[in-house]
C-alpha cells in the first residue's frame, strides 16, 4: 500500500530506498569530514601538533558520529530488497574487453557500497583511527610528535573509510594499497624518518604484490566470466560470491605443458599473493616487524587496519574467484605463517616486535579459516583480531612512555604497580586472544579448527597437517602471547623503575577496545550470522563433528588454553629469568633460539632472492653502458666527425689545412681526437676502410 506525502501518492518501497541512500550520503559525508581533517591540518596548522591532534579527533568524532546517524537510518528500514548492497554514486569509467560469448564489454565502475560487511569494516576502522588518535594525546609532552604525523593519520583512515565501501575488488585494492603508503609516511613522520634499508624493506613487498594484482586482473580482465568482471570492475551482490563458482576456462596456450592449470587459478592465486602481502602472510611476512620505528599509536592503526582486516574483506570481495586451487592458497599460507610467526614470537625481546610476530601468527590462522572455506569465522577472527591487538599495541605504547624508551621486555617487570588499569586491561586482552571466553576467540578459534579438521581430511595426503599445525601453534601463540604480558607487568622490576604513571587519554581507549572485543564476541550480536548471511551461505549451517582421538584432545582445551599458558608463564618466570636463560643455554635449544631470534633466515633468504639479483642486473646494465655503449657512441662520434672534416676538406680545396680542424672543441670526444691527432697513420688507416667499404657496398648494389 502506498502512503501519500502531501498531494502525492509514494511506494513505500521507493521511500525507503531514497532514505538509504541518504544514509549511504551520510557515510561518504563521514568519510569527507576526516579528509577535511587531512586539509586542514596540512595547511594550516602544520607548526602546533596539540593542535592538530584535536582537528584530527574532532573530524574523527564527528565522522563517528554521521555513521552512527546513518547505521541507525539503515536499521530502521531493514528488510527492503537490495539493502544488503545498496550504493550511490556508481559511474563507469572504462570499458574492460569483452570475452567470447558477452554481448557487450563491461565496464570499470567506482562508487561506494553499503553493505552490512562494508559496513561493519567501516565502523571498525573509525573506531580504531579514532581510538589511536585519541591514545597519541599521551605522547605530546613525552615526545616531539610533528602535526604531519595527525595528518597522515586522518589521510590513512580516510582512504580505509573508502576501501570499506569499495564496489568493486579493484578499487578496494587501490585504496588499501594507498592507505597502506599513508601508513608508511605516518610511521616516518612519527619518530624520525626510517632509514632508507628498512624503507625498501617495506616498500618493496608491497610493489611486488602491486605487480601480482595487476597480473591477477589483466587476466580476469581477458578470461573471465562476466560474473568476475563485475566483481573486480563493476558492482556485483556479495551474496552471491558464495554460491556462483567462477569459470575455469581451459589454459590453452600453456595447455601441453601444465594441463591441470586454467587461467581462472592463475588468475586467482595472483589475487590471493596480493591479499596476503598487505597482511603480512608467508613468505612476504618480512615487512611488517620493519614498521615498528614509529609510535605505538600508528603500529595499532596499522595492525587494527590493514594487517588484520584489509587482506581478509580484500579476499571476501572476491571470493567466488577463489577456486579450490586458490583457496587451497591461502589455507596453506595462513598456516605456514602461523607457524613461523608463533615460534619466532617465543624468543623475541623487543616490546613491539613479539606484538608485530603475534599478530603476524593470529591474521595466519584467520586466513587459514577463510580459505577452508569457514568465511564466517576468518571474518569474526580478523575483527576480534584487530580489536584485540590494536588493544596491545596502545598499551606498548603507554609502557614505552613511562620506562622512558625501554623497549627491552626482559628488563621491565614489575609495571602494574605504576600502570594498574593498563595491566588489568591488557591482562584481559591477552586472556581474550588466548583462549578465554572473554572475546568469543575462544569459539572463533574451535569452530573454525573444526572446519579445518573436515577440510584437511577431504583433501588428504598433506591437508591433514592443515590441522595438526594450527592446533599445535595455538598453544605456541597463548604462550608467547601470556609471556609477554607477564615479563612487562608482573613479577619484580629487572631493571629501572618507571618513571610516569598511565594518563587518562590512554586508559580510555584500551577500555573501550576491551568492551568492543567482548561485545563482538558475544552471541546476543551474532556477528557469525551476519557474516553467515552475507556470504550467501545457509543460515544454520551445521558443525562438522568433533574428531576423535588425540585430534580431539587438542581441541576440547581450547577454553582454557588462557589460565593454562598463565600458569605455564608463572610456573618459568615467577623467579626471574634465571630458569628461562638456564634452558637456553643449553646446546640444542641454544641452537633453535639462534635460529628463531635471526626470524628463522626468512628475511635475509628473502633479500637475497630479491635485492641481489636486482642488484646483478643493475651491475651488468652499468657495465654494458660503461664498456660498450659509451665506446659505441664515441666512435660514432668520431667517424661522424672525421666525415665531416673530410667533407669540409674537399668543398674548400684543402685551403684550410686538415688538421687545425682537430683543434677546435669537440665536446666529450675532444680528448679522444687529441690522441688522433697524435697518432695520424690512423686516420688514413679509417679513412682507407670507410672507402674500402663504400666500394664493396657498391659492388654489391650492382651485382643484386
Amino acid at each position: 500500500m502506498p502512503k501519500r506525502f502531501g498531494d502525492c501518492a509514494i511506494p513505500v518501497r521507493m521511500v525507503s530506498l531514497r532514505l538509504m541512500m541518504y544514509a549511504d550520503s551520510i557515510l561518504l559525508l563521514a568519510a569527507g569530514l576526516v579528509f577535511g581533517g587531512f586539509l586542514i591540518i596540512i595547511s594550516s596548522v602544520r607548526r602546533s601538533s596539540q593542535m592538530a591532534a584535536y582537528i584530527s579527533i574532532i573530524s574523527l568524532l564527528t565522522a563517528l558520529a554521521a555513521a552512527m546517524v546513518a547505521i541507525i537510518r539503515r536499521l530502521g528500514h531493514s528488510g527492503i530488497p537490495g539493502q544488503s548492497q545498496s550504493h550511490i554514486l556508481m559511474f563507469n569509467w572504462l570499458p574492460v574487453p569483452a570475452t567470447a560469448g558477452t554481448a557487450s564489454a563491461p565496464m570499470i565502475a567506482f562508487g561506494i557500497s553499503s553493505g552490512s560487511l562494508n559496513l561493519a569494516f567501516f565502523m571498525l576502522f573509525l573506531v580504531i583511527a579514532l581510538l589511536t588518535q585519541v591514545h597519541a594525546l599521551g605522547m605530546l609532552k613525552h615526545k616531539s610528535t610533528y602535526a604531519n604525523y595527525f595528518a597522515m593519520g586522518n589521510l590513512t583512515a580516510f582512504l580505509l573509510l573508502l576501501a570499506a565501501l569499495s564496489i568493486n575488488v579493484m578499487q578496494m585494492y587501490l585504496l588499501l594499497a594507498l592507505a597502506m603508503y599513508a601508513a608508511w609516511c605516518m610511521i616516518a613522520w612519527s619518530n624520525r624518518p626510517p632509514e632508507s634499508v628498512t624503507a625498501r624493506r617495506v616498500l618493496l613487498p608491497h610493489a611486488i604484490a602491486d605487480a601480482l594484482f595487476l597480473v591477477g586482473i589483466i587476466i580476469f580482465a581477458l578470461h573471465g566470466s562476466p560474473l568476475d568482471h563485475q566483481i573486480l570492475f563493476g558492482h556485483a551482490s556479495l551474496r552471491t560470491y558464495a554460491r556462483l563458482p567462477a569459470v575455469n576456462a581451459s589454459m590453452a596456450p600453456l595447455g601441453n605443458w601444465f594441463p591441470g592449470l586454467t587461467w581462472s587459478s592463475l588468475g586467482g592465486v595472483c589475487v590471493v599473493a596480493a591479499a596476503l602481502v598487505k597482511s603480512g602472510q608467508f613468505p612476504f611476512h618480512t615487512w611488517v616487524p620493519e614498521t615498528i620505528t614509529g609510535f605505538s599509536g600508528a603500529n595499532a592503526m596499522l595492525a587494527g587496519t590493514v594487517i588484520a582486516g584489509g587482506g581478509l574483506l580484500l579476499l571476501a570481495h572476491c571470493a567466488s574467484l577463489l577456486n579450490l586451487n586458490a583457496a587451497l592458497t591461502v589455507a596453506m599460507m595462513g598456516a605456514t605463517t602461523q607457524f613461523c610467526a608463533s615460534a619466532i614470537a617465543l624468543v623475541q625481546k623487543d616490546i613491539k616486535r613479539t606484538l608485530t610476530w603475534l599478530l603476524i601468527a593470529q591474521t595466519g590462522l584467520n586466513f587459514l579459516f577463510f580459505g577452508s572455506g569457514d568465511y564466517a569465522a576468518g571474518l569474526l577472527g580478523a575483527l576480534l583480531t584487530a580489536l584485540i591487538y590494536c588493544g596491545l599495541f596502545l598499551t606498548a605504547g603507554t609502557v614505552l612512555r613511562a620506562s622512558g624508551g625501554q623497549r627491552d621486555i626482559t628488563q621491565l617487570g614489575g609495571a602494574w604497580r605504576r600502570l594498574p588499569i593498563t595491566a588489568i586491561v591488557s591482562g584481559m586482552l591477552v586472556l581474550g586472544g588466548a583462549g578465554v571466553g572473554l572475546s568469543g576467540m575462544t569459539v572463533v578459534m574451535r569452530n573454525g579448527l573444526l572446519h579445518v579438521h573436515a577440510y584437511g581430511w577431504a583433501i588428504g595426503e598433506f591437508g591433514k597437517y592443515l590441522y595438526w599445525v594450527p592446533c599445535l601453534m595455538c598453544y605456541v601463540t597463548a604462550f608467547a602471547m601470556v609471556r609477554w604480558w607477564w615479563l612487562i607487568f608482573a613479577g619484580k622490576s629487572r631493571g629501572e623503575t618507571l618513571e610516569d604513571g598511565e594518563l587518562a587519554v590512554q586508559t580510555f581507549p584500551l577500555l573501550v577496545l576491551l568492551v568492543g572485543a567482548i561485545i563482538a564476541g558475544e552471541p546476543f550480536v551474532d556477528l557469525t550470522g551476519l557474516f553467515t548471511h552475507v556470504m550467501g551461505l545457509p543460515a544454520h549451517k551445521t558443525l562438522p563433528a568433533v574428531p576423535t582421538g588425540l585430534g580431539g584432545m587438542l581441541l576440547h582445551p581450547l577454553e582454557w588454553l588462557g589460565l593454562a599458558a598463565l600458569a605455564v608463564v608463572a610456573l618459568v618466570y615467577s623467579g626471574g629469568m634465571d630458569r628461562a636463560d638456564k634452558l637456553r643455554r643449553r646446546a640444542g635449544p641454544n641452537l633453535v633460539y639462534r635460529w628463531l631470534a635471526a626470524d628463522m633466515y626468512v628475511a635475509d633468504l628473502f633479500l637475497a632472492v630479491l635485492v641481489l639479483p636486482v642488484r646483478l642486473l643493475g651491475r651488468a646494465v652499468a657495465f654494458l653502458d660503461r664498456w660498450i655503449v659509451e665506446w659505441l657512441m664515441v666512435t660514432a662520434v668520431v667517424l661522424t666527425r672525421l666525415a665531416s672534416i673530410l667533407v669540409a676538406a674537399a668543398e674548400t680545396g684543402l685551403n684550410i689545412s686538415f688538421w687545425e680542424r682537430l683543434d677546435r672543441p669537440l665536446g666529450v670526444a675532444s680528448n679522444r681526437l687529441a690522441a688522433l691527432k697524435r697518432d695520424r697513420p690512423l686516420i688514413y688507416i679509417i679513412a682507407a676502410l670507410v672507402v674500402l667499404l663504400a666500394l664493396v657496398l657498391i659492388a654489391l648494389l650492382f651485382r643484386s
